[in-house]
């Protein structure tokens, strides 16, 4: 589980105008697509962020497991992974196997055991007869699936996608969801998906959505779709969503 108790964080102390996180409280389970929503600034990447440990909260607490992910950042593998939407933000490997590779070492594994690994992460993305290949050789979608095998690699009880549909095709996105709906109902691992997509709304079976650094509302997509306009506004609608309340409304 993944628990945030009155966590508040900023990035400017001294400007009040400045970004804030405002005592935000909520708990992620495993078993379903955590969605987090959001217009650019409202908060949810900062959220994201903290979930993994890339920073310090300024009040409040953050648990993974039980455990504060940013005090646990050289073991944070075990912890919560995050994949960004940008590869070559995230590819550090020359090939895909010192790229597998490079969180194992980090985790102090033994090489019998880092070999394992690679090994079996490779041939379940289908990059087992890549290992050799130089990442620069790689698609667009070969460098994501990389990017999600060397955080799996590690063993992580959650992974969170950081905004992972935005720059893909309508084909790429339906292979991306085959991916996650296997993650979260086939194997135990906690699942959190950032976006601001509004057809990613369809995908999701709880979602949190932020605005101005506010949890303004956090439940099932099914609460979601029946909250009123004062919340709507903050948020995008699936087109298919605006289409069956339409229908609704000539029906009356």
């Amino acid at each position: 589980m993944i628990v945030f108790d009155q966590v508040s964080f900023w990035y400017n102390d001294r400007s009040e105008t400045s970004f804030k996180l405002k005592e935000v409280s909520f708990s992620l389970e495993k078993g379903c697509v955590n969605g987090i929503i959001g217009g650019n600034g409202s908060g949810k990447s900062t959220v994201a962020r903290l979930m993994v440990g890339l920073m310090p909260v300024n009040s409040g607490t953050v648990n993974v497991l039980g455990k504060d992910p940013y005090q646990q950042l050289s073991h944070s593998g075990f912890l919560a992974g995050i994949i960004f939407q940008n590869p070559e933000n995230q590819i550090v490997g020359a090939t895909v196997e010192e790229d597998l590779a490079f969180g194992l070492e980090n985790l102090g594994l033994s090489h019998a055991e880092m070999h394992c690994r690679i090994i079996e992460t490779a041939a379940r993305f289908g990059l087992s007869n890549m290992l050799r290949e130089p990442v620069a050789n790689l698609s667009g979608g070969q460098k994501q699936l990389l990017c999600i095998a060397s955080v799996l690699v590690m063993e992580p009880a959650w992974v969170i996608f950081d905004e992972p549909t935005s720059h893909l095709d309508p084909w790429s996105r339906l292979e991306f969801w085959k991916i996650i709906d296997e993650f979260v109902h086939h194997h135990d691992l906690g699942v959190v998906v950032v976006s601001q997509l509004a057809e990613d709304l369809n995908r999701f079976e709880k979602i949190l959505g932020f605005s101005g650094g506010s949890l303004v509302f956090q439940g099932s997509r099914h609460e979601f779709r029946q909250a009123g306009d004062e919340l709507h506004q903050h948020f995008n609608y699936p087109e298919s969503w605006k289409f069956e309340q339409l229908l609704a409304s000539q029906n009356v």
